[in-house]
């Protein structure tokens, strides 16, 4: 867990620069509450991240208690979902990084960056389809002008 805790905190070090969130108190544990705020995510979603088995925070009674080490997990799951990374693929990196140390840390990197390349490589093309879908727009835009001075001189 230990080596866990550290790989963890080198990734926020390393994603830290892409993150928008707030600055937060550095704390024990965090109320969800204030998690949802400085994650700006709803309470939904951080209880929906637990119900997926990303992270299990401790109770207090029905009250939810989240550590520093979840703050942390959460701030990776919620900057990788902002990037468009699916859940699947969080999961399965989450696996990685909790599992039984058979995947090394610049595996997990490496996997981090394959799913970083198809989602900017999915991306591109997403906006060249945009692109073609705009450019129909534009025709359709100038049919629909032209048509209108010939139905004003009939």
């Amino acid at each position: 867990m230990v080596k866990t805790k550290k790989f963890i905190a080198d990734v926020i070090e390393r994603l830290r620069p892409i993150m928008t969130f707030d600055p937060i108190e550095d704390r024990v544990s965090y109320a969800i509450g204030q998690l949802s705020s400085h994650l700006r995510v709803s309470l939904r979603t951080l209880r929906f991240y637990e119900q997926a088995g990303l992270l299990a925070p401790d109770r207090d009674g029905l009250r939810r208690l989240y550590s520093r080490d979840d703050l942390e997990r959460l701030e990776i799951i919620v900057t990788l979902r902002e990037l468009e990374v699916s859940l699947t693929a969080i999961k399965s990196l989450m696996s990685m990084i909790d599992g039984d140390g058979r995947a090394s840390e610049p595996e997990i990197l490496k996997r981090v960056e394959e799913i970083l390349c198809e989602l900017a490589g999915d991306n591109l093309a997403r906006i060249d389809e945009l692109q073609k879908i705009n450019a129909r727009i534009d025709d359709a835009r100038r049919n629909l002008a032209d048509g209108r001075g010939a139905l004003r001189e009939s």
